[in-house]
């Protein structure tokens, strides 16, 4: 069964990097990562972390997944999953990969 928490997600100014904070179970978590491409700036002030294990969210994972136009989906490491619909819709969407850090506060 899968564990969801609630937060946001952005961009740095540049697009290439991003910051989230999720709360599940009365728990933080923090993700910031790295796009191998740049973005155009974008948040989700509503976004949502899914995983199944809060032993998997610690450490460097692969990421891959879109952002734009009016939503965002990151796929991170086996299976956790950041969505949110975007605060401001971005034009074109973009597919990215990169890395993310994640941690329990």
């Amino acid at each position: 069964m899968s564990i969801i928490g609630t937060g946001f997600i952005r961009s740095s100014t540049s697009g290439a990097r991003f910051l989230g904070s999720f709360i599940a179970n009365n728990q933080s978590y923090l993700v910031a990562g790295s796009f191998s491409s740049s973005v155009p700036p974008f948040k989700s002030s509503a976004a949502q972390l899914r995983f199944d294990d809060a032993e998997s969210l610690s450490g460097t994972k692969q990421l891959d997944g879109v952002v734009g136009s009016d939503k965002i989906k990151l796929t991170i490491g086996d299976g956790a999953t950041i969505t949110g619909k975007l605060d401001v819709p971005i034009h074109p969407a973009s597919s990215v990969v990169g890395a993310a850090f994640l941690t329990q506060a």
